[in-house]
């Protein structure tokens, strides 16, 4: 252990000095977050998904996108969770389980799959159902979901945060007058119980019924409504928005709405919107979130719910990692001094710089990797 320690001290100090002329750069990658190690490090293996975003990378383009990183995301809906994208089921098996373009169902016409829309016929409104409506679509970017859903119905990030501030405009074309949701924490206990803290806009038509609060559950129940206040009055969605704005620092969490406006532009958050809450506070009955936790995205019973102009900032966010690592060729690059993509470093072996045994996560990718040996890997799937 003390030579490994004094290999991996000594090849970084190596590294360091080779390009102490390095800066960080600025550009965004959602959903960064604190190292790995002495620096902040990204790594990556072979799937072909993994090897594009190691490409982009090492060569200065764009860090992967929202739409990239969805399908590594948790989903639940009521009682239901799902820890990852193919564990879930389509049930029952005649409903359509594709989407289009435009963010609805598209018809299946090889049987058993003949006819049922998850969003017009009631026995497709089922848990995997309303987990499987989630999708990214362009032109405007947006997260969206079409279902009417009869559950709590959400998406969470695999990575989990204390630190963050995250903003996201929610608006629906229905003319429903229920929620859509920032959830600010989130974790699922050994039983599998999925227990959230969110932040809903509503109409009025359910919890908070003012439009405005933070929503404490455990899978499909309530256990209290937090600042239940107005922040421009009720009413159905009817193409109207509102942005949510959330900032957590440690234990302390800022809540902040806009008043409701048409169109695609929200307007400023309104100052008198804050909900603010301490989690080590025994009185708030929420010591359980306390710590880094999952962030993601909710609706209830609001059909046709988007979430747009979407930012999410951590203490790393605007900075490029020192280094990163390709597990798949076992190479380590280090940050070019020109300030465009990365060098390789001449006999540097990732997998010994970050030892072993150890587990690290990607949090751009929201890839998973055991490391075995120094020279051997396993992806968590």
């Amino acid at each position: 252990m003390i030579i490994k320690s004094l290999v991996k001290t000594i090849l970084l100090l190596t590294v360091m000095v080779a390009f102490s002329s390095c800066k960080k750069g600025d550009g965004f990658a959602p959903f960064e977050s604190i190292a790995v190690g002495e620096g902040f490090e990204l790594a990556y293996g072979s799937t072909p998904t993994d090897r594009l975003a190691f490409e982009a990378r090492r060569t200065g383009s764009s860090p992967p996108t929202f739409a990239d990183v969805l399908t590594r995301w948790r989903r639940f809906s009521g009682t239901f969770y799902y820890p990852t994208l193919a564990s879930i089921v389509a049930d029952p098996a005649n409903c359509y389980t594709t989407m289009d373009g435009n963010g609805s169902w598209s018809n299946i016409t090889v049987a058993p799959n003949i006819g049922q829309s998850p969003n017009t016929h009631t026995s497709c409104n089922t848990p995997s159902m309303n987990s499987l409506s989630w999708v990214f679509l362009n032109g405007p970017d947006r997260l969206h979901n079409i279902q009417n859903t009869n559950n709590y119905n959400g998406f969470f990030s695999a990575i989990k945060f204390d630190h963050y501030i995250a903003e996201a405009t929610l608006s629906s074309t229905n003319a429903d007058d229920d929620a859509i949701g920032v959830t600010i924490a989130v974790y699922v206990d050994g039983s599998s119980n999925i227990h959230t803290l969110t932040a809903y806009r509503t109409g009025g038509g359910v919890a908070p019924n003012l439009g405005w609060g933070l929503v404490h559950k455990t899978n499909n129940t309530i256990v209290r409504v937090i600042g239940n206040k107005s922040v421009g009055g009720g009413g159905g969605w009817n193409s109207r928005n509102s942005k949510i704005r959330i900032e957590r620092t440690g234990d302390v969490i800022r809540a902040y709405a806009s008043v409701w406006t048409a169109g695609a532009t929200p307007l400023d958050i309104d100052p008198a919107s804050l909900i603010e809450i301490n989690l080590a506070d025994p009185a708030e009955n929420l010591l359980d979130f306390r710590g880094p936790q999952s962030f993601g995205y909710e609706t209830r019973s609001q059909p046709n719910a988007s979430f747009s102009l979407l930012n999410f900032t951590t203490p790393q966010t605007n900075s490029d990692p020192d280094f990163i690592y390709d597990l798949h060729t076992n190479r380590v690059y280090s940050k070019n001094p020109s300030g465009i993509g990365y060098l390789l470093v001449n006999g540097a072996s990732a997998m010994q710089v970050l030892g072993s045994p150890r587990k690290i996560i990607n949090l751009e990718t929201q890839r998973e990797f055991n490391i075995t040996s120094a020279t051997t890997f396993e992806e968590v799937l």
